[in-house]
């Protein structure tokens, strides 16, 4: 697989380009505005909502998040609880094969 990006190739399995960094999934694009996904999420879906629209690794969001907690005194926690009140959350994801029973 080659990053969409420098062009340089990468393993099938990164999300990231080890070169430039850009995001080497094939296909990603950014969705309209930032939501609160109902997976992956651990708390609220603040920082998994973020991941995904600027297209970031969603670890290095959350790490960042916890040592501005930190850093500022709580100040980034009280914006984390008011994202969790404005985001919208994201609507449920229903498969394609959902609903549809097998029969041998």
């Amino acid at each position: 697989m080659f990053c969409p990006h420098c062009g340089k190739e990468v393993d099938s399995s990164a999300r990231f380009c080890s070169y430039c960094g850009a995001n080497a999934r094939v296909g990603y694009t950014p969705q309209a505005r930032i939501v609160r996904p109902r997976s992956p999420r651990l708390i609220a879906g603040v920082c998994s909502g973020f991941a995904i629209y600027f297209g970031w690794d969603l670890a290095l969001v959350r790490v960042l998040t916890l040592v501005l907690t930190v850093l500022t005194s709580g100040i980034v926690l009280l914006v984390y609880l008011g994202a969790w009140i404005i985001l919208p959350e994201s609507q449920y994801a229903i498969s394609s094969g959902a609903g549809r029973g097998t029969t041998a």
